[in-house]
């Protein structure tokens, strides 16, 4: 039995909930979850960005655009890591793939974006033919307003790396560092205290060096 399907799940509400549109990245980052994945089937990413308003309810998803959204995903993934960079000891694996920013500079390189200016202010549209592709264009084109109002870098990945949820940070100073206290926080400090109490015999047993 996988341990860690037991463990509490972290939700949009305790994360801090981005502001839209902004709260429909931190939404598409966290279809993956400790227990299962929202898009792990063609039809369950065209449910979920029909639910969204990205796509038409008769769209038909495939395999491969399936899999190409999975990897943005996790590209958005490292990106909003990048807000939350100091490095925390773990025995467990790290959420994050290492080649997925790469790989999302590559998956996006052609992706049709287009300056509407004939809306006030201004924005960026998705001119994909393909639905599929003009649904995840219109993702991008969101993360690129974030960026021009600055709140894209209050948008993090949880510190915790078995966790590395989205999360939007409210915080004045922005030095959030945990999607929740109560989960990944606590894991962190218990870490940190059984590391202190298991060095502190060798560390006390040292000669003094005069």
């Amino acid at each position: 039995m996988d341990e860690r399907a037991a463990e509490p799940v972290p939700d949009n509400l305790a994360a801090g909930t981005a502001p839209m549109p902004l709260r429909v990245i931190e939404e598409f980052i966290n279809t993956r979850r400790r227990d299962g994945d929202e898009i792990a089937t063609p039809q369950q990413l065209a449910t979920w960005l029909h639910a969204r308003g990205l796509m038409s309810a008769d769209t038909v998803v495939n395999d491969e655009q399936r899999d190409r959204a999975e990897r943005i995903r996790e590209g958005l993934r490292a990106l909003i890591a990048e807000n939350n960079t100091e490095p925390v000891s773990s025995p467990r694996p790290d959420g994050l793939n290492p080649a997925a920013r790469a790989e999302l500079a590559d998956l996006t390189r052609d992706f049709p974006l287009m300056l509407d200016v004939t809306v006030s202010p201004p924005r960026l549209v998705a001119r994909a033919r393909v639905p599929v592709e003009a649904a995840l264009a219109r993702l991008l084109a969101v993360v690129a307003e974030a960026v021009a109002e600055g709140t894209w870098t209050r948008l993090k990945a949880c510190r915790e790396p078995s966790c590395r949820w989205a999360y939007y940070d409210h915080s004045r100073n922005r030095r959030r560092t945990w999607c929740s206290m109560d989960i990944c926080g606590n894991r962190a400090k218990a870490r940190a205290s059984h590391h202190r109490k298991s060095t502190a015999p060798l560390t006390a047993g040292q000669p003094t060096n005069r």
